[in-house]
This record gives C-alpha cells, sequence and structure tokens, in this order.
C-alpha cells in the first residue's frame, strides 16, 4: 500500500480480507455465499457500524451540499491535475471478502504468497497527493478478522477509533473527493454484518448486481469518489434522481442500435398508430425516426406482441410517446391467450417473449371494458413472459373505476417467468398535478404474484378510485387501495430503491403501497427513498404512513428512506 506498509498483517492471518473496487473479471455477485450467511437485521445498539456508515453518508452529503451552494459543478480541471495512483483488488476464496491495495510492492507480495487470494486486477484509480478539494482516504486493520477498511470521514474516523478497539489505524491510504464533479465517479459502499467485513466498486452495474441478489450485501451509499468517469446517467427529467441507486445488468437499457425495425422516415406524419401496431406484432428492436423533437403517437387500436416473437423492445429515443387516445390500452402481451399464439402448455411460466419498453412515454391508454385475465393494465397489460421499464413516463392512462382486484392504471402484470422481477428503473408514473395514472386499484402499478423492483423513478399524483376494498365490503364494488402502488398474491417480493412515492391518493388501504402476501411469506425492501404526502386511508400499517402491508415477519425493511404523511 502507498506509504509504506509491509505485508507481516497479511501473512500472520490467513483469512485476510477486505474491500474491493470494480474491474473484477468474476463479479461478486456471480459468487455463491457461504451457508449461513444470512441477511442480518442490526441496530445501533447491536452494530456499530451502522452509526458509522451515517457518519460517512453525512459527511459526503454534506461536502456535495457545499459544492452546489459554491457552484463547483466540475471539478475537471483537479482531476486533470491529480497524481494518479492505482487500486488493485483481490478476492479472497476462503472468506468471500475482497482486498485492495495501492502498493505495487504489496500486490505483487499477495499474488506471490498467498493462494487463497485471487487477484482481479486494477479496481480504481485515486490521487496519491494531497489537494484542496481532495479529502485523505484512512486505512485500518481489523486484528480479529484481517480485514482492512477504508473511510474518508474523519467523523467515522474518529467513531471507529473510539468505539472499535480492534481497529488499527494506520494513516492515509490515499486522497479522493467527497463530492461529485467531471473526472470522477462514485465509489458504492456495502456492509456484510454476518461476516463483519465491507465491500467497495465502481461499477455501478456491479452494485446493482449486488443489491439484487446479495440481500446480506446492505448498501450503505456512496463512500466517495475516485478518479475516473462515472458510468452514463439516464435522461434528465425523467425518473427521480434525489439519490440514484446503481441498477444491475438486468434492468439496464436494451441496445437498439442494430433496429430490426424502424418507424417513420423522419417526418411526424410518417410515424403513424398503424405502423407501431405493424412492428410490436413483428417484433425485434423498434427504433422511431420521426424528426428532431418529440412528437406523440396515437394509436387505433392496442399494440399486441406474438408469443413466438422471442424479444420485443420500444425504443422511443427519448422523443416518442405513444397515446391510446383516452379509448385503447396501448400494448398487451398475453402468453396464454391463443390469438396471440400460444407457444406452450405452461404459458404462465414461459421464458419469452422478453418486452421492453424504453426511452418511451404512454400517455391517455385506457383499457376499460378490456377484462381478459381479469382486466386493467390501462397503458400497458403483461401476463408470461419477461417485461422490463426503462427511462419511461406514464400520464394520465386509467382503467376500470371499482372492482375489488382489477388494477393498474398504468401497468398491470400476471405471472413472470420463474418469479423474476419485473425491473421498473428511471421512469415517472404521473410526476404532477393532473398527470397522474387511475384505476380502482393501484393507481401506477399492479400485479398479482409478480415482484417489482423499481430503481430511481418517480411516481406521483396516482389515484385508487374505486371503494370497497378486497373483498368488497357489503353493498359496494370493491377496490380504492394502492393509489401508486397495488401487490396481492402469496410469495413475491416489492424493492424500491432511490425513488420518490408522493401525493398518491387511496381510499381503502394505502395511498402509497398496498401490500398483501396472503401467505405471509412476502418481502418487501425500501432504501435511498421518500414516501411523502400519500394521505391516511380507512385502514393501514402502524408505523408506515402510506401503506397497508402484510408480509413476513420483520418486512419491510428500510433503509435512509424517509416515510411521512
Amino acid at each position: 500500500m502507498a506509504g509504506g506498509w509491509t505485508l507481516v498483517l497479511l501473512l500472520a492471518v490467513l483469512g485476510l480480507t477486505g474491500c474491493g473496487g470494480n474491474g473484477a473479471t468474476e463479479p461478486a455477485a456471480t459468487r455463491s455465499v457461504a451457508a449461513g450467511d444470512q441477511p442480518a437485521v442490526a441496530t445501533e445498539a447491536s452494530d456499530p457500524w451502522l452509526e458509522a456508515a451515517a457518519l460517512n453518508a453525512a459527511e459526503v452529503q454534506q461536502s456535495g451540499l457545499l459544492a452546489g451552494q459554491r457552484g463547483m459543478n466540475s471539478t475537471s480541471a483537479v482531476a486533470k491535475a491529480l497524481t494518479p495512483v492505482n487500486v488493485y483488488r483481490f478476492f479472497n476464496r476462503s472468506s468471500a471478502a475482497h482486498f485492495y491495495t495501492a502498493s505495487m510492492a504489496e500486490r505483487d507480495r499477495v499474488i506471490a504468497t498467498l493462494p487463497s487470494m485471487t487477484y482481479e486486477g486494477l479496481a480504481f484509480q485515486a490521487s496519491s497527493t494531497a489537494d484542496g478539494q481532495l479529502s485523505p482516504v484512512y486505512r485500518f486493520f481489523n486484528g480479529q478478522t484481517g480485514v482492512h477498511f477504508y473511510t474518508i470521514s474523519l467523523a467515522e474516523r474518529d467513531h471507529i477509533v473510539a468505539s472499535l478497539p480492534q481497529f488499527t489505524y494506520e494513516g492515509v491510504a490515499y486522497h479522493a473527493s467527497t463530492a461529485a464533479g467531471t473526472g470522477f465517479r462514485p465509489l458504492y459502499r456495502f456492509y456484510v454484518a454476518s461476516r463483519g467485513f465491507h465491500f467497495f466498486t465502481t461499477s455501478s452495474a456491479e452494485a446493482g448486481q449486488v443489491i439484487a441478489t446479495l440481500p446480506q450485501y446492505r448498501y450503505e451509499g456512496i463512500a466517495y469518489y475516485v478518479l475516473g468517469q462515472a458510468d452514463p446517467q439516464p435522461p434528465s427529467g425523467v425518473g427521480y434522481q434525489g439519490n440514484p441507486v446503481p441498477v444491475p445488468p438486468e434492468g439496464q437499457v436494451v441496445n437498439t442500435s442494430q433496429a430490426d425495425r424502424v418507424i417513420g422516415t423522419g417526418t411526424p406524419a410518417s410515424c403513424t398508430g398503424e405502423a407501431v401496431v405493424q412492428a410490436v406484432a413483428l417484433g425485434g428492436k423498434i427504433r422511431f425516426n420521426c424528426g428532431a423533437n418529440p412528437v406523440t403517437i396515437t394509436l387505433p387500436r392496442t399494440a399486441k406482441v406474438f408469443n413466438d416473437r422471442p424479444d420485443v423492445t420500444l425504443d422511443g429515443g427519448g422523443l416518442v410517446t405513444l397515446s391510446g387516445g383516452d379509448s385503447v390500452r396501448i400494448l398487451y402481451q398475453n402468453t396464454c391467450d391463443p390469438a396471440q399464439v400460444w407457444t406452450s402448455a405452461q404459458c404462465q411460466n414461459q421464458e419469452t417473449p422478453r418486452l421492453t419498453v424504453q426511452n418511451i412515454g404512454f400517455t391517455l391508454g385506457n383499457s376499460t371494458g378490456q377484462l381478459t385475465d381479469g382486466g386493467g393494465g390501462g397503458a400497458i397489460f403483461v401476463r408470461g413472459g419477461q417485461f422490463k421499464i426503462v427511462n419511461s413516463v406514464f400520464t394520465r392512462n386509467r382503467c376500470e373505476t371499482t372492482g375489488p382486484d382489477i388494477g393498474g392504471g398504468a401497468v398491470r402484470v400476471l405471472s413472470i417467468y420463474q418469479d423474476r422481477p419485473v425491473y421498473v428503473v428511471g421512469s415517472t408514473f404521473g410526476g404532477g398535478l393532473g398527470l397522474g395514472n387511475s384505476c380502482s386499484n393501484g393507481g401506477a402499478l399492479s400485479s398479482i404474484g409478480v415482484s417489482y423492483s423499481v430503481y430511481n423513478s418517480l411516481i406521483t399524483h396516482n389515484t385508487a378510485v374505486g371503494y370497497g376494498a378486497n373483498p368488497a365490503r357489503a353493498g359496494t364494488p370493491g377496490g380504492g387501495s394502492g393509489g401508486a402502488i397495488y401487490n396481492d398474491g402469496n410469495f413475491f417480493t416489492l424493492s424500491v430503491y432511490g425513488s420518490m412515492v408522493s401525493d398518491n391518493v387511496g381510499v381503502e388501504g394505502g395511498s402509497a403501497v398496498f401490500y398483501v402476501s396472503n401467505d405471509l411469506s412476502g418481502l418487501m425492501t425500501l432504501s435511498d427513498s421518500v414516501f411523502v404526502r400519500n394521505p391516511a386511508t380507512r385502514f393501514g400499517t402502524a408505523g408506515l404512513p402510506g401503506f397497508f402491508v402484510l408480509a413476513a415477519p420483520n418486512q419491510p425493511v428500510v433503509t435512509r428512506t424517509t416515510i411521512s404523511y
């Protein structure tokens, strides 16, 4: 490590572990974790790292706020003037943890003498020299576990010195930034309480994969910013960027640069609703060429996916909005509908079609009266196959106004292949007064037995307009639950990361979220999100304003999330 540390402690502890970065040839998220390494629920009283992580997060957040106040929207000049130092990453096969070092000599000694350590290459670059806008990153060694730990927070450093005597302070490792800027990229931080180590990566895809697949890795936010270019960000004005969380590869946009079909010849008039219907029926990667300005295309009838078309991707390029003209549902996929070609006796659990909508808008979809498989889904109805939504906007879509279990003013999903989640990433549902979606239940999203993974999205001003709940009270038509999100079934998950859910309205249960796992096996995660101004309903869950939740014990798991009326 830079600073002259020797390998004495590494050799003394066979189980040496530590923190890592990206650049691994084998992503951490693909490795199995030892049996018994289960998610741990910790409190500040039982785990001092909760307080430590809060100190680091507060310092990084405050630094970003101060930089914004000073108008420091770019630090590229500083970044170019720095002296880079390479930080290398290892994976300890014995402990499933990572170690990283900025010392080439230490790196070479580990490779030569510790066969349990798999070298994974360059993790990231930091600065070897101090600078007026950079801060030192401090290194500790845990004598009990052989773990090294790094923090940029002076408050966290002092907390560790005072509260964790098993940690030996080893000085400054390198320098990094507490604020974002051009020439810097975020280093994401995780903590595995059951093993007592941290994991770090600059890869947003790897971080997202860890969040999605390794629940024992508790996401603690951005540790600090190291040298390099940040990953591409979603389009401005779509979704919620208040506290973005890394997205797993399964939730990323589909590459449509080699489109199978292009709608339009460069003018708005050439982009017709009929062309959209025909392109969806043929399947493949679909793009639009409607000119340089935003365009709204009204469909004459619902565009339907055929089940013998394995992949259908609708990419609006950020310029296209599809409209149902307040008279038709916009998009329909149903693997159990013989009219769309029945391809499997197990239609409710088949891998294809794989439907993606990205960089596109859906408005004025209306599925009222379309009751196949229970109806719902004013803009999009999906049963079977796979489905994801990326960087898209849903406004003023609607379905039935009453009914105990019908839902999804914008989107309704019933059954997905192998119970995989529906990813909703960087998208907006409503977004402003008069723009919300509505249905009897689940103004924005609705499902039965289907999991949603919602990332960096904005869900506001949606309404569950029914009344009478589910099952319907005597003398009522039923409905009125889940102003924003309605989930029902047995085992399924709802995960909301980095999102804002606000100003949604329900009559019966959960103006923000209605979540009922009938066998009490369902799991819910709320992380780095904001749930506000979702008013009280007829019934709800104590301590969770705007929610009605029946789930597994100790659910939901709430991390760095605001929930209030």
